[in-house]
């Protein structure tokens, strides 16, 4: 009998994960969407925050408190959500607690503690799994997916990548993720409601919609996956953590392989970039790296992660950008043709395959031009990567001349 090859046994693999992933092969409906990057979300969040009827959800990774600065963006976040308890919302908040970062476990107990002194209702996550999802839900309709903390350097500094989705539906089918969230910490799950008061649409631009569907956990490489399988004309990533893997990670509880699974998923989706490449779509990456001063002592540091990533991309045709030097871009973005990816999904081992993330597939030619343009404004400030550019020697020029920028403590 003829063996099957390992390449045979990787797309029986792969064809077999896919019936088993349970996730809705069924787009949702909506009214439309907004796009809301960079600071676009943090006026969309007071506005909706301040306009909610009926509920607030929200699941956050990282929510800080600065008490030296008492205006600032996430505090106002937290006064206008003890505001809306006040007026009669029921406001409900899942945080993520860590068991490996002691400053943003801390930094979210004290979030919590001021929501929970006012009334509201907070949970947190299952302390063994990171919880990196950032999701608001507004009077069951509204629904915010998105790569921003609430925290100034995300809300204000980085580039981030959001989308408003007005629909039931998702909200619904985001709720019941939030649910499975839940039970997987302990907890009850939250009363199913359905809001006769719905927040206002008025001074929103709002883009027609096709099709939605949730990318949340294990759904979001196969439906990635096949998005970039099917390009037929343009491909554009935006990540802030892209990593090729050479050995499973040892964080990866899992004990042994099926036959034929490659070491990671990512892997699976760079390689699926250099294939588009090679059959004619117009492939184009932009990866975070940062070359700047440290906040807190003043020392230089270059973040060069994704370099790797970079340079094998670049091998296999693929047009790869580093971003403004100088800002961290923290967007996890896809554009496929007329399709939106965007969300919390970094390109990294733990958050496709181990970690709880959200992101979000929208068909929409018009909406999709806005991100195409928001791409095109990263590449503008960025850099080519060329054989041979080297991050430290780049870190050695700008520290010379004096050109940085001072790098945030933020964690992410």
């Amino acid at each position: 009998m003829k063996k099957s090859s390992p390449h045979s046994l990787s797309v029986l693999f792969l064809t077999f994960i896919l019936f088993l992933v349970p996730f809705n092969f069924y787009g949702l409906p909506a009214d439309g969407a907004t796009p809301l990057n960079n600071e676009d979300y943090v006026h969309a969040v007071h506005k909706l925050f301040n306009a909610a009827r009926s509920n607030i959800r929200i699941m956050a990774y990282q929510a800080w408190f600065y008490e030296e600065y008492p205006d600032s963006d996430s505090n106002m976040f937290l006064q206008e959500l003890i505001q809306a308890k006040k007026r009669g919302v029921d406001v409900r908040v899942l945080l993520e607690t860590s068991n490996w970062d002691q400053n943003l476990d801390q930094q979210n107990k004290a979030f919590a503690k001021r929501l929970e002194e006012a009334g509201v209702v907070v949970y947190f996550d299952h302390k063994e799994l990171t919880s990196h999802q950032k999701v608001i839900i507004i009077d069951d309709y509204a629904t915010v997916v998105s790569s921003h903390n609430w925290s100034h350097y995300s809300l204000h500094v980085n580039n981030e990548a959001a989308v408003l989705i007005w629909s039931r539906e998702a909200a619904k089918a985001f709720f019941d993720y939030i649910n499975e969230m839940m039970e997987q910490a302990g907890h009850s799950p939250l009363p199913i409601t359905r809001a006769e008061k719905i927040v206002s649409r008025e001074g929103f631009d709002m883009y027609p919609v096709e099709d939605i569907k949730l990318l949340t956990n294990r759904q979001f490489f196969p439906f990635a996956h096949g998005a970039f399988q099917k390009a037929e004309t343009s491909i554009r990533v935006v990540q802030r953590s892209a990593l090729y893997y050479t050995m499973i990670p040892a964080y990866d509880a899992r004990k042994g392989r099926e036959p034929g699974e490659p070491v990671s998923q990512v892997n699976i989706m760079l390689k699926d970039l250099i294939s588009a490449k090679k059959r004619g779509v117009d492939v184009q990456v932009i990866f975070d790296a940062e070359v700047r001063k440290r906040r807190s002592t003043g020392e230089w540091t270059v973040n060069a992660q994704n370099e790797d990533t970079a340079m094998r991309l670049m091998a296999g045709g693929v047009t790869v950008f580093y971003d403004s030097l100088t800002t961290q871009t923290h967007a996890k973005m896809a554009i496929v043709d007329d399709q939106v990816i965007v969300g919390s999904t970094n390109w990294t081992h733990n958050a496709v395959e181990i970690g709880n993330e959200a992101s979000v597939l929208i068909k929409s030619k018009p909406l999709s031009k806005v991100y195409y343009s928001y791409f095109d404004q990263l590449k503008s400030e960025g850099v080519e990567v060329k054989p041979g550019l080297d991050l430290f020697s780049l870190k050695n020029q700008m520290e010379k001349n004096g050109d940085s920028q001072e790098a945030s403590d933020d964690t992410d």
